[in-house]
């Protein structure tokens, strides 16, 4: 045994290369809203296995938890995971990890999209215990089983879909009342009715009477607010009945009014299929008046037809006069709304509106952005702000931008050309030099075990320990490999002009004004506060901040 100790003491002692942490996060998905309950594949059970998964694996440093309860996987606008795609896309998070794939989504173009693109773009490692799936050690045949299972998760979605939208359709017409929540002056009876709210009625009754009596939409939201009365769904949450925290903040507002106005359901009719969704078909819509599923007294009225009909009246009178006034000047064209869905009221939170200001009988115009708020409820600050002022100052703030740009983008040319900029990009490939080298050290130490253990000069517990240890530090160099290259690689990003916030900013340099495509690829927001203050919120901040950082 002697002669194996000499040639067992041969190996070399485990290299001090740095093992990487990575930043991760833990994405949590469940279609329908948990009921807090702790079976089945509640969001609990996911995360308790997830973090079971990271607990006896070091290399994972649990950085955040992002949760989507509620929300299908066919459709990949959620919340929590778009701001995930956020953090990875800044470099917070490098590795993500969920229960099985079909938390991702079940479309499958779209998540094959992520694994094979997106994900090895962002430099993004994805693990899915549940169907033992790691892209870092991802072979041929395990890509092609991920590929095979996302397209069963996405056949599945669809045949579901077909299945459960036959089934609803066939209740729908049956008189079976579907929705997750009843309108607003009714409660869930069962699985399939509805039963008049005592509390919420006779607020439906009163609001009826006050537009009979010639009260406007917005009069009857000032009454409602005034009189302390919880908004629809603030009563809803404040019931358990929907659980989303947001609803705290409603009030009512007159598309509210317009809504429980119009709606057929108060005379004791159940009208279903407002809007209309089916995943196998790709429809997402909302439907018109005449394509409503209608079956007529299924449960309690609240109004009487007299009422609804003289408010129904009422209402398309208004409409009419109002279409007449704006007919006066319907041949002034609305001009192209460059910061569409961008530009919100600071203090409310809630998009402003843009507005046709006309003077001189029809002969001047001009545009205001208006806080709805405000004009409806006097429930916030008055804002009123030319469209072309608001115009102006963004682009004088992208301008500024593009000052910043130019000149960063001569400093990283100058930064370039130093030979500390070089010294540092050799680093990193010395590092990834030295890690093969060990690499092949190891590996012939390793084929050097095997040779002993066939020639009987090892056992095999001492043959089983040398390999697992072997095979250890060759992991660690291969990891070490990894993270020189993805150091190398987002060094690079930040000092070339392939930085995103340069990109970005570099095609716009030649402009001489504020366009739409600009406003959407470079704004995240604008927010108006004390009537005409302007806060402009940029996209690629993180990006900026890089690159500034690297040349000062």
């Amino acid at each position: 045994m002697a002669r194996t100790s000499r040639k067992y003491g041969q190996a070399p002692k485990t290299p001090t290369a740095r093992e990487i942490r990575y930043n991760t996060a833990l994405y949590l998905r469940l279609s329908v809203l948990d009921s807090g309950k702790k079976d089945g594949d509640s969001i609990h059970n996911q995360r308790a296995l997830l973090e079971r998964y990271i607990a006896i694996r070091p290399e994972f440093e649990l950085k955040n938890v992002f949760v989507d309860n509620g929300e299908t996987g066919v459709d990949f606008s959620r919340p929590a995971w778009n701001e995930l795609l956020n953090e990875c896309r800044a470099g917070r998070i490098n590795c993500i990890i969920v229960k099985d794939l079909s938390r991702i989504g079940r479309n499958y173009i779209e998540t094959g999209e992520l694994l094979e693109k997106t994900f090895p773009l962002l430099g993004v490692r994805l693990i899915a215990p549940g169907d033992s799936y790691d892209s870092q050690n991802i072979t041929a045949g395990g890509q092609l089983t991920a590929n095979l299972k996302n397209l069963v998760n996405d056949i599945y979605a669809k045949d579901i879909s077909r299945k459960t939208s036959a089934a609803f359709s066939t209740k729908q017409k049956n008189g079976a009342f579907i929705g997750s929540y009843a309108a607003y002056g009714y409660l869930k009876s069962g699985k399939n009715a509805i039963v008049v709210d005592p509390e919420t009625a006779p607020i439906v009754r009163q609001i009826f009477k006050w537009k009979s009596e010639g009260s406007g939409n917005a009069q009857i939201c000032r009454k409602l607010n005034d009189a302390g009365i919880l908004a629809p769904n603030h009563y809803r949450l404040t019931k358990g009945i929907v659980k989303c925290e947001r609803y705290k903040s409603c009030v009512w507002m007159p598309r509210t009014i317009h809504e429980i106005l119009r709606n057929p359901v108060c005379l004791g009719h159940m009208v279903q299929g407002k809007r209309r969704v089916s995943i196998c078909e790709g429809i997402d819509r909302r439907t018109k008046p005449h394509e409503w599923v209608t079956v007529k007294n299924t449960h309690e009225p609240i109004i009487s037809q007299e009422i609804f009909d003289e408010v129904q009246a009422l209402t398309a009178q208004r409409s009419v006069r109002a279409k007449s006034i704006r007919g006066n000047y319907a041949h002034i064209k609305s001009p192209e709304l460059r910061l569409k869905g961008l530009v919100y009221c600071g203090d409310c939170r809630k998009l402003l509106v843009r507005r046709k200001s006309v003077t001189g009988g029809g002969k001047y115009c001009e545009w205001l952005y208006c806080c709805r708020t405000h004009e409806e409820l006097k429930a916030c600050s008055r804002k009123q702000l030319r469209q072309q002022d608001l115009y102006n100052a963004v682009y004088d703030a992208i301008h500024i931008q593009m000052q910043m740009c130019a000149d960063i983008t001569a400093a990283i040319s100058k930064l370039n050309c130093e030979h500390s900029h070089a010294s540092r990009l050799s680093h990193f490939d010395l590092e990834i030099e030295e890690s093969e080298r060990e690499i092949k050290r190891i590996a012939s130490f390793r084929q050097s075990v095997f040779e002993n253990y066939s020639a009987k000069l090892l056992t095999a517990s001492e043959y089983k320990f040398a390999i697992e240890k072997y095979d250890a530090d060759i992991k660690k160099q291969a990891q070490r490999i990894d993270a020189s290259r993805r150091e190398k690689s987002a060094y690079t990003q930040k000092t070339t002009p392939a930085n995103k916030w340069i990109t970005a900013i570099s095609q716009f340099m030649d402009a001489k004004e504020l366009t739409s495509e600009m406003a959407q690829m470079l704004v995240e927001r604008v927010d108006v506060s004390n009537y005409d203050n302007v806060a402009i919120t940029f996209k690629f901040r993180d990006e900026f901040a890089e690159v500034k950082q690297c040349t000062q």
